[in-house]
């Protein structure tokens, strides 16, 4: 609750890159049972804060009970708390420390793991997003960690964005640079030079920088990011949302020195979280066997997967004309803010029941035998007429599992509804060239390419299926539709040929490589 003082908003450090998440995926990364000892007596050193449901705020704050194997939402927050830095350190220059020992919420991100999917995203929130801070005054979020701790900061976030927190973790400056530097610090590649003298970044020459925790700051938390290009020192990065892009960005970078540095190796993964263990605050549920148990499960995680997002926002100004924060729209964001919540998550291959239809016999076994060792409980295959494209077909209510096929399948097929099925039905067309085994998309990617493609040429009949030598009705000589379909010159389907040479004509489009800023260009090495 406000004691009445006015809360002074720094802005010294907006937006700075939070190590919380690179210290969650990293410690996530623990593969073997025998570490729980040594974990455990890492996390000894370890400040809990308790947040705990007492009624007060008219909701639950954090649900710690999850079960294994079920997404779960961390909420990172680094902070501007100058504990254990020496008076005379860079860092202070020009900054103003509370007397109270509070600090500002200066990073504030959720981090949703999906173990079944292998799936991670990270959603930047903008410390000047104003916001109803329940039992306060209307503030920007940052404030909320300041007025009333990791409680309000959580019961805020929780009732804002109608999203579900089951875990807290808490960083200060000293620990950022604490684990910048045991990983032996991060390469950076910089294009032109660069400087901010606010923060004290100075590149001088272009190239590769492996950054220490020191210049790793100076880098992250530049407000005014100046290069030079061309001869004329521009202001490249100057607002808050090409700050939060830089340091998404240097977040990847992060995990892959990490990675590169044997984070999935114990004596390292330990190195790391005994680095940033003085200066990590953590909810008081978090156990060293939840976080192996997802540390199996992201084993083979890859940096480049991780899916990063930002509030899509505008200016609020205050009556008089001063700045007063950001304002979320509400209908851009709920995409993004349903992943958060849940809405996007797969259903585990175990759970989905799944037939095997198609033309082709050798598509139908390799299928069929491919989905059964990802998990699915494939439950029959049969031959039933040649469709161009591959079509996954699902009953009421059985979206979520038929997505969590499409995300298997290669390309990504056309999912439709269709009543009376009991399990989802693969209608696999002659475009079909595979199961992918291995780094499917996120579930939420697929569903958007799904929906892009709309609804397809031809439905297959999910329950027209036929033995090669039957000759029935809905054999392979027939078209979807039931009529007879011509036959060509060699004998076979002219729709089912025809399909099969466009479709061996085709080249599966390939997407751009995500930009990620600091990264060499192709033929350069950094670090």
């Amino acid at each position: 609750m406000n004691d009445g003082r006015d809360v002074v908003l720094r802005r010294t450090w907006p937006q700075r890159l939070t190590v919380l998440a690179s210290i969650a995926v990293i410690v996530f990364a623990v593969v073997s049972a025998r570490t729980v000892e040594h974990v455990q007596e890492v996390f000894e050193e370890i400040e809990r804060v308790p947040i705990i449901d007492t009624g007060r705020y008219g909701r639950q704050l954090l649900r710690t009970d999850t079960d294994p194997g079920e997404p779960v939402n961390f909420l990172l927050v680094g902070t501007d708390s100058a504990l254990g830095l020496d008076p005379g350190d860079p860092v202070l220059h020009n900054r103003v420390i509370d007397p109270t020992g509070r600090s500002l919420a200066d990073t504030i991100m959720l981090l949703r793991l999906d173990p079944v999917s292998g799936s991670a995203w990270v959603l930047a929130i903008p410390r000047d997003l104003w916001a109803e801070i329940p039992g306060a005054q209307d503030n920007r979020i940052t404030s909320a960690l300041y007025i009333g701790g990791a409680e309000l900061l959580v019961a805020t976030i929780t009732s804002m964005f109608d999203v579900e927190v089951n875990h807290y973790m808490e960083l200060d400056l000293a620990g950022f640079r604490e684990v910048i530097d045991t990983l032996g610090g991060i390469p950076v590649w910089f294009p032109n030079p660069v400087r901010d003298p606010a923060s004290g970044l100075d590149v001088a020459v272009p190239g590769c920088h492996v950054l220490d925790g020191e210049r790793a700051l100076q880098y992250v938390r530049s407000r005014r990011y100046t290069e030079q290009i061309d001869g004329r020192w521009q202001i490249t990065g100057g607002d808050d949302f090409s700050r939060i892009e830089r340091q998404q960005d240097f977040l990847v970078l992060a995990l892959d020195r990490a990675i590169d540095r044997g984070a999935r190796n114990l004596s390292t993964m330990v190195d790391l979280v005994e680095a940033g263990a003085a200066s990590m605050t953590l909810d008081q549920d978090l156990t060293p066997a939840e976080l192996i148990q997802l540390g199996q499960a992201f084993a083979d995680f890859n940096p480049e997967n991780l899916q990063r997002h930002r509030l899509e926002v505008y200016t609020l100004w205050a009556p008089d004309g001063s700045y007063q924060g950001e304002t979320a729209y509400r209908d851009a964001n709920r995409p993004v803010l349903d992943v958060f919540r849940g809405l996007a998550d797969s259903v585990p291959p175990s759970q989905v029941r799944l037939r095997v239809i198609g033309a082709d016999e050798a598509d139908r076994v390799d299928a069929s035998t491919l989905l059964t060792s990802e998990g699915f409980t494939v439950v029959g295959s049969a031959e039933s007429a040649a469709t161009p494209e591959t079509v996954v077909i699902h009953g009421p209510g059985d979206r979520r599992a038929a997505m969590t096929v499409a995300r298997y399948l290669q390309p990504v097929p056309y999912v439709v509804e269709r009543e009376g099925l009991e399990e989802v039905v693969v209608a696999l067309g002659a475009d079909y060239w595979g199961i992918n085994f291995m780094f499917q998309e996120p579930l939420a990617d697929v569903e958007a390419k799904v929906d892009a493609r709309g609804a397809p040429p031809v439905v297959p009949d999910p329950t027209a299926a036929v033995s090669p030598s039957s000759g029935s009705p809905g054999a392979a000589g027939e078209s979807a539709a039931g009529e007879q379909a011509p036959a060509d010159d060699e004998g076979g389907s002219a729709p089912a040929a025809a399909a099969a040479e466009a479709a061996e004509a085709e080249t599966e489009p390939v997407e751009a490589a995500a930009v990620i800023s600091g990264r060499p260009p192709e033929g350069e090495t950094c670090g």
